[in-house]
C-alpha cells in the first residue's frame, strides 16, 4: 500500500551494496513475464542473473539446478469465479506460510495432500491457502510455483486448490516490501529492478495472484485471510461482491483516489477481511455480532489466518477457527482436516486430533505480551516520563509515573496507557546513559482491558544515544532470534521503535527490544520457573544444555552460571521430563562488543572475545554430537544473518565473520576436543 519515499531509498541503499559482490548461495526464480510471442524469463542462479526471451512456440522446460522445475508451454491459469462449494468429504486447510516451503511440503506430505514426489494425491479433496505465502521466508517462489502447478494437477483429478489472498501478497503487489526476506533484496539488485515490478502486469506469478480471490465458501465455512468485521457487514456485500471489489480495484491499484471510496477504503484497511483481527481482541467483538456475521453471509462458521497463534484454535463454540499456528518460524506446524463430517487438525506426524470446540463465547484472556508480540513489523511506542529523574535515580531503582503510548502498524491506532517505571539490571544501570526499564501497569487497568494481570514489561535499550551503541543493542537482539532457532523453548524478545518524551519536549529516540519476563514465560508456556534450591548441571535437559553450553562458546559469553542462575532461567516445562537452561543478557559476549564487557577476574582469560569453555562435564560422544548438530546449521545461521536487516550491511558481514570462525575451530574437532574436554 505504501510506495514512500522512505521505501525507495531503502531500495535503493540496499541495491548499491547487494550488487557489490556475487553470493553464490543465491538461486531465485524463474520470474517469468509475457512479451508478445515471447516469455522472458529472469533468475538468479549460484549468485549470477540470468536473462532470456524465448518464443511461446518453442517453449520447452525450464529446469535449472536448485530452481523449480517449469512446464513453460503450460503458463496459463483458471480464472474461474465460483466462490462456493458444497457437498466436498475431504478439505485441508494451511494459512501463513511465508516463505517456509519445506515445511508446507512436509505437513502436506504428512497428511496425504501430496505424494513423496510432491504431486497432488488428494483426489476429489479441496486445499485451501488463506493467503499469507509471500515475505519473511527465503523460499517464496518455490511455494508459488507448487502451488501454480498444484492447481492444475488438482483439477484434473477433479479436486480443486483454493490459493486465497493475504494482507501480504496485496502489499508486495503495491509495493510495499517491508517484510521482505533479505534474498528478494538481492535479488532485486541483480535483475536491476524493484521487486514488486517482477510481479507486475504481465508476469505470469503476479498476474495468477492478483486473480485470487479473497475468500471462498466449502461446505458453508468461508475461508479468508483475516476475517469479517461488522463494519464489513454493514456493506451489505455478498461475498462474490468482495472479491470482485479486491479483483477491479484494490490489487495493483495505481491511482490513490481509489481510496477516497469509502466502500473500498472499508474492505482495504485494518478492518477489512485481509487486514482484521477483531475475532481475537478481549471486547472487540461479542457472540450475538459473530452470530450475525454468519446469518447475514450464510455461513456456518469462519475460518481465519493472520493473527498467529502456536496451534490451531477454535472460538465462540467452533464458529471461528484460527489456523495461523506460526509456520513463518519455519519450526513446526499444522493443517486443518475436514473428513468424515467433522473437523481435526494433523500434525508433522501425520496424526490427527479432533479440533476442542471452545464452547466459550469469548477467547480465552491474552496478556499484553501476547498482544505486543502479535503487532506485525516493529510497533511504535513512547514512554513519556521524567526522564533525567529516571537517568538519575537509576542506581536506587525507584518507580515513578509514566504514561505508554503505542501506535499499531498498518492502521496507526493509538493506545495509551498509564503506570510507572524504573531502571532495572546489574552493570548497565551504573554504566549506560539509557539504563533498561520495567514499566508496571495497573492491574486494574489491565484487568479493565481483559488482559491477564502479567503487568510488567522488561525493555532493553542502546548504552549510549548513538548510531554505535544502536547497532550494538542490535547484535544483542539478533542473539536471541539466534538463539529461538536453535532452541524454540527459548525467551522471546521483540525490537520496539522507542521515543522518551518529557511532557512535549522529545528527549531521545532509539530501538530497543522487549523481553518476555518469567511470568510471562511461565503462562506462555505452561511451564514452571524453578526460583529456588540448587541444580545441578549434570540433572539439566542434556541436549538443550549441550546446545546452549556450543551457543555460549560461540558467541564467547562467560557472563552465566548455572550454581546461582546467573542470566538463565532455569524452567520445568510440561513436555519435557527434566530442567532446561533458558540463557539471556548477551551484552557482555564478545559477540556483541561492548566497552564495558570484562571477563570476570577468575577467569583465565583477558578479554570477551576469547572463547572459554566452563568446566561442566562432557563425554566424548556428546562433544561430536554437538560438533555436528552445529555443522548442520551453519547455512542456517548465516541465512539468519543475512535476514537481520535491521542492522547495517557492515554489522551483518561481522556477525557472519564471527560465527565462521567458530565453524572453522569445528573444521578440527580433535584440536577443540582437548581444548574443551581437559577442562
Amino acid at each position: 500500500m505504501k510506495n514512500t519515499f522512505l521505501l525507495l531509498f531503502f531500495f535503493s541503499i540496499n541495491l548499491v551494496f547487494l550488487t557489490a559482490q556475487v553470493k553464490t548461495e543465491y538461486f531465485d526464480g524463474p520470474y517469468i513475464f509475457h512479451q508478445n510471442d515471447s516469455l522472458r524469463i529472469q533468475w538468479i542462479e549460484g549468485g549470477v542473473g540470468h536473462d532470456t526471451l524465448i518464443a511461446k512456440s518453442e517453449a520447452g522446460k525450464f529446469n535449472r539446478e536448485g530452481l523449480p522445475k517449469i512446464d513453460l508451454s503450460n503458463l496459463d491459469f483458471d480464472k474461474n469465479r465460483q466462490a462456493s462449494f458444497d457437498n466436498i468429504d475431504n478439505i485441508v486447510a494451511i494459512s501463513d506460510a511465508h516463505g517456509q516451503y519445506d515445511l508446507m511440503i512436509r505437513l502436506l506430505k504428512a497428511n496425504q495432500v501430496i505424494d513423496e514426489q510432491n504431486q497432488w494425491s488428494f483426489g476429489k479433496g479441496h486445499l485451501v491457502i488463506t493467503g499469507d505465502n509471500l515475505d519473511r521466508g527465503d523460499k517464496v517462489l518455490e511455494i508459488l510455483w507448487f502451488l501454480f502447478f498444484l492447481e492444475k494437477e488438482a483439477a484434473k483429478a477433479g479436486g480443486k486448490v483454493h490459493v486465497l489472498l493475504g494482507n501480504h501478497e496485496v502489499m508486495v503487489l503495491q509495493g510495499d516490501v517491508r517484510y521482505l526476506n533479505r534474498k528478494y533484496l538481492y535479488t532485486s539488485g541483480v535483475l536491476k529492478n524493484r521487486y514488486h515490478l517482477m510481479f507486475g502486469v504481465g508476469s505470469v506469478l503476479g498476474d495468477w495472484i492478483a486473480n485470487h480471490k479473497v475468500m471462498t465458501s466449502i461446505n458453508r465455512s468461508l475461508f479468508l485471510h483475516g476475517g469479517i468485521s461488522e463494519e464489513i457487514l454493514k456493506l451489505d456485500y455478498s461475498i462474490e461482491k468482495m472479491n470482485e471489489a479486491f479483483t477491479r480495484h484494490l490489487i495493483r491499484y495505481k491511482d490513490k483516489a481509489v481510496l477516497d471510496d469509502p466502500v473500498l477504503k472499508a474492505l482495504y484497511r485494518s478492518n477489512g477481511p485481509l487486514w482484521y483481527r477483531g475475532y481475537f481482541k478481549k471486547d472487540e467483538i461479542d457472540s450475538t455480532t459473530v452470530d450475525k456475521i454468519l446469518k447475514k453471509l450464510d455461513q456456518d462458521r469462519i475460518i481465519v489466518g493472520h493473527t498467529s497463534f502456536d496451534s490451531i484454535r477454535s472460538f465462540y463454540g467452533g464458529k471461528i477457527l484460527g489456523i495461523d499456528c506460526s509456520i513463518k518460524r519455519g519450526e513446526t506446524g499444522q493443517v486443518l482436516l475436514f473428513e468424515d463430517k467433522s473437523f481435526f487438525v494433523g500434525d508433522l506426524k501425520g496424526t490427527k486430533q479432533p479440533i476442542v470446540f471452545n464452547p466459550s463465547t469469548r477467547p480465552p484472556k491474552s496478556s499484553f505480551y501476547d498482544y505486543l508480540f502479535k503487532l506485525e513489523g516493529i510497533p511504535k511506542m513512547v514512554i513519556n516520563t521524567n526522564v533525567k529523574q529516571l537517568i538519575r535515580k537509576s542506581l536506587k531503582e525507584e518507580y515513578q509515573a509514566a504514561t505508554l503510548e503505542i501506535q499499531e502498524p498498518g492502521d496507526g491506532k493509538h493506545s495509551i496507557f498509564e503506570g510507572r517505571i524504573r531502571a532495572r539490571g546489574n552493570t548497565r544501570k551504573k554504566v549506560c546513559n539509557i539504563p533498561p526499564v520495567k514499566f508496571d501497569f495497573s492491574k486494574k487497568i489491565l484487568d479493565s482491558l481483559g488482559l491477564l494481570k502479567n503487568d510488567k514489561l522488561k525493555f532493553v535499550f542502546p548504552c549510549q544515544d548513538n548510531g554505535s551503541s544502536q547497532e550494538l543493542l542490535y547484535k544483542e537482539f539478533f542473539l536471541y532470534e539466534l538463539y529461538q532457532f536453535i532452541d524454540s523453548n527459548s525467551i522471546k524478545v521483540k525490537l520496539m521503535d522507542m521515543t522518551f518524551m518529557d511532557g512535549e519536549d522529545q528527549k531521545m529516540k532509539f530501538n530497543g527490544f522487549l523481553i518476555e519476563d518469567e511470568v510471562e514465560y511461565a503462562r506462555r508456556k505452561n511451564a514452571t520457573v524453578i526460583e529456588k534450591g540448587r541444580i545441578n548441571p549434570s540433572r539439566l535437559h542434556r541436549a538443550s544444555f549441550l546446545k546452549m553450553l556450543f551457543f555460549q562458546y560461540m558467541i564467547a559469553n562467560t557472563d552465566w552460571t548455572v550454581a546461582n542462575r546467573h542470566n538463565l532461567e532455569l524452567v520445568k516445562l510440561p513436555t519435557i521430563n527434566k530442567v532446561i537452561a533458558l540463557p539471556y543478557d548477551f551484552d557482555y559476549s564478545g559477540f556483541v562488543g561492548q566497552r564495558y564487557a570484562v571477563p570476570h577476574e577468575s577467569l583465565p582469560i583477558d578479554d570477551v572475545n576469547e572463547r572459554y569453555f566452563f568446566n561442566y562435564k562432557m563425554r566424548e560422544h556428546e562433544f561430536y554430537e554437538m560438533v555436528r548438530f552445529y555443522q548442520s546449521i551453519e547455512k542456517d545461521l548465516y541465512r539468519i544473518c543475512e535476514e537481520a536487516t535491521y542492522m547495517q550491511p557492515k554489522t551483518i558481514k561481522e556477525n557472519k565473520a564471527y560465527l565462521r570462525n567458530f565453524f572453522e575451530l569445528l573444521k578440527r574437532p580433535e584440536s577443540l576436543k582437548q581444548d574443551i574436554l581437559k577442562r
